[in-house]
């Protein structure tokens, strides 16, 4: 196999890809291999049919194989070269047992210039989401611990209601009986099992008619009791009672303000991160090939149109023209953060190590609630969900570099000024 360069427009290249007589020779053997060990001829002893009947058995699909075979050795040829798209096929000749290919492929653009250390990243200061994230802890655990007073009057948005409930099938058979529960009636949980419930007293009965991928079921439901929640004042004797391990306000508001600092580094971590990584393409000039933006602007409308969200998509930009500007910004946006992230990584060193893809699996389990065996397995028999985890890494170890060089500032009210720029 001999591989020349037809043409190179920057980074777009085109190359001819040769098989000489031996080249081919050697994908039919293999074939001819293969196909002695999945088939049985009529006539012949399994694994010997010579290669002159293989050929007169299968015909055109015979060729088809033998072309397979061979671009997966263009394939392989191009596999340790880091591309930004391709390689594409882009015409294939097979005649009197010799082959040409013509390869097209997007290469990552030549970086022009960086200018990272003009990066500004503004982060709120430690005090002010501390002193947040301990008043909402302090009013979840005592929206968690309410004083609960028995009522007899009808149930109301805030209370809590006890229930006795049986679960029955369209049919009438009893799947579930006497399974207690407790609801607290918020204004904003719409589920008929809480807004069933209000006006209801203790000794009342419900029924509840529910469907289930396309199965009804009936729910009868018995009040067992009604109690207003009254949530308590903060002092240290509720103070003990919200943590065991504390003896007072102070304590509480101590061991929260800890909780808050090692949550607050963690965010302010991830925060910088994601916001160099949403940045990147501002402070990077590269010299791309209007083809390789053709091309991802061409790839992009043929997804939409696959999903049928091309019209919906014309119309939110008001018109094509609009649209495939907005996708020329995001090929544009897309190839920098790729090229420089693939660059910075390549120059320093930098991998995704076993165990740093590991705590990812364990994450995706978790965030799914699967098996991690089973994560495992679904990442690893999906080369787009495995490639697209190692990017996430590749490129947040990448930010944390790029972060050693940029502006971090504390500003005050952060939250307020993010809101006004939003």
């Amino acid at each position: 196999m001999q591989k020349e360069i037809l043409s190179e427009e920057k980074n777009v290249k085109r190359f001819l890809v040769k098989f000489d007589k031996k080249d081919i020779e050697k994908a039919e053997d293999q074939i001819v291999r293969e196909l002695n060990q999945r088939y049985t001829f009529h006539g012949f002893r399994k694994g010997k049919v010579p290669k002159n009947v293989m050929k007169v058995k299968f015909g055109e699909d015979f060729i088809e194989m033998v072309r397979e075979v061979l671009l997966e050795k263009v394939e392989a040829e191009f596999k340790d070269e880091k591309l930004l798209f391709g390689p594409y096929v882009e015409s294939f000749a097979l005649d009197n047992g010799f082959a040409e290919v013509e390869i097209l492929v997007h290469e990552h653009p030549e970086v022009i210039s960086t200018k990272f250390e003009e990066i500004k990243v503004e982060v709120p200061t430690e005090k002010e989401i501390v002193e947040k994230f301990v008043e909402d802890r302090i009013k979840e655990l005592l929206e968690e611990n309410p004083i609960l007073e028995e009522k007899d009057s009808p149930a109301e948005i805030g209370d809590l209601v006890k229930v006795k409930y049986n679960v029955l099938n369209e049919e009438g058979k009893e799947l579930f009986k006497d399974k207690e529960s407790e609801y607290v009636l918020y204004e904003e949980d719409k589920r008929p099992m809480v807004t069933d419930l209000i006006g209801k007293k203790k000794g009342d009965y419900v029924e509840i008619n529910r469907e289930f991928e396309d199965k009804k079921y009936i729910y009868q439901i018995n009040v067992e009791g009604v109690y207003k929640r009254i949530i308590p004042e903060l002092n240290d004797d509720i103070a003990k009672t919200l943590d065991t391990e504390i003896n007072s306000v102070l304590e509480l508001k101590e061991k929260l303000s800890n909780e808050g600092s090692e949550s607050f580094k963690a965010w302010k971590d991830d925060y910088i991160k994601n916001y160099i990584i949403s940045q990147l393409h501002k402070y990077v000039e590269i010299d791309v090939a209007e083809e390789t933006i053709d091309d991802f602007v061409e790839k992009s409308l043929e997804r939409a149109k696959q999903s049928e969200k091309y019209e919906e998509e014309i119309e939110k930009h008001g018109g094509e023209d609009k649209y495939i500007e907005e996708l020329k910004e995001q090929a544009i946006k897309a190839i920098k953060e790729m090229t420089i992230i693939n660059k910075i990584a390549e120059e320093n060193n930098i991998k995704v190590e076993e165990k740093e893809l590991s705590e990812a699996i364990h994450s995706f389990a978790h965030m799914y609630r699967i098996p991690h065996d089973k994560a495992r397995e679904i990442i690893y028999s999906n080369a787009e969900i495995l490639g697209n985890l190692m990017w996430d890494i590749l490129s947040r170890k990448v930010a944390d570099h790029i972060s050693k060089s940029v502006e971090i500032v504390e500003v005050e009210n952060f939250e307020e000024k993010q809101n006004e720029e939003n």
